[in-house]
């Protein structure tokens, strides 16, 4: 009888580990064979901007790494709404991922109906880059320091208006924090895009802007924009001569804007690991991580956690200063 037992519960022993290694290969094959097909980074601006050019730096070396090509598609508009969602109700079979910034959060608290759940509709996969902003002028403008700048502002209350990339982008919030610190009256000019806003700016068409630091850096370099300060909390390395906010008069101001990929919940954790993996190997190479530096971001990197931790962080954040600087689109 005992020997009966014994091996009754090694038939039983042997069937449960055949089921659980049954249920786990498929999904170990689809790991190690990922991807088979192109994959898609689907970008919430237009082309020509700081998120956009991050994506296709990222893009191409994944390519040469993953064997098969990446794809940044642009799907711009009602401040990245439309992209997230159609992302947000696609396939979560890894092949189409969204890549995204800071307003990623900030729409769930300015809009009535952004179309998706920051929190529940998607999973990190890797944080790609941070970058501060910068409040620049023309270099021809008469404002030299964020001082000089701040006195003219005082002096006409509300006469002075500055640009941004469209309501509910980083840039809209980083200078409206500002303005809450500097008590000052500044009415926004909303573009669409970066990139039309520093076309008003070198054409002297508005006195200044609020601008992400990846989609300045040629312009300062070249000398026809001017940056009076930087959002970021110590000197960034790009422009170390340009104060930072905090140390102009501002304690404790700062504000950072990430770009990253998520995937649609429920995508395999296998795959969200070969991504993460892949993509923070191609953010070391050199000759990637040159090339964001240069347009003025910080590579990242590391581990869906690490990216998970920092977008919960900015969700509690970012509800914070959207109550206390009163933001809404609509």
């Amino acid at each position: 009888m005992i020997g009966f037992w014994h091996a009754y519960r090694l038939r039983v022993a042997l069937s449960i580990l055949f089921t659980v290694i049954s249920l786990s290969l498929p999904r170990l094959v689809h790991a190690q064979t990922y991807p088979t097909k192109p994959v898609r980074f689907v970008c919430v601006t237009a082309p020509g901007g700081g998120l956009d050019v991050v994506g296709r730096i990222v893009a191409d070396r994944l390519s040469r790494g993953f064997g098969q090509t990446v794809l940044v598609e642009n799907r711009p508009g009602a401040g990245g709404n439309i992209a997230s969602e159609y992302v947000a109700r696609g396939n979560n079979d890894g092949y189409t991922l969204l890549e995204t910034t800071t307003n990623h959060n900030l729409n769930a608290f300015i809009y009535k109906k952004p179309g998706y759940d920051p929190r529940k509709d998607f999973v990190a996969v890797v944080q790609l880059t941070e970058a501060p902003s910068v409040i620049v002028v023309n270099a021809q403008s008469p404002h030299r320091t964020l001082k000089d700048l701040l006195a003219a502002i005082r002096a006409a209350p509300g006469k002075m208006v500055y640009g941004h990339g469209g309501n509910g982008q980083p840039t809209h919030v980083a200078m409206e924090a500002f303005k809450s610190a500097a008590k000052i009256e500044l009415p926004a000019v909303p573009y669409k895009g970066g990139g039309p806003a520093t076309q008003d700016l070198l054409a002297n068409q508005i006195p200044l802007a609020m601008s992400a630091l990846p989609g300045m850096s040629q312009h300062l370099q070249s000398g026809a924009l001017r940056a009076l300060a930087i959002t970021s909390e110590k000197r960034w390395p790009a422009l170390g001569d340009v104060p930072t906010v905090a140390e102009s008069g501002f304690p404790g101001y700062s504000h950072m804007t990430w770009i990253g990929l998520l995937a649609p919940a429920g995508t395999p954790r296998e795959i969200i690991t070969r991504l993460n993996q892949e993509i923070t190997k191609a953010l070391a190479n050199p000759e990637v991580r040159q090339r964001i530096l240069v347009i003025g971001a910080e590579p990242v990197g590391k581990s869906p956690e690490h990216f998970e931790a920092m977008l919960k962080a900015d969700y509690e954040s970012t509800q914070k200063l959207v109550a206390q600087i009163g933001l809404k689109v609509d």
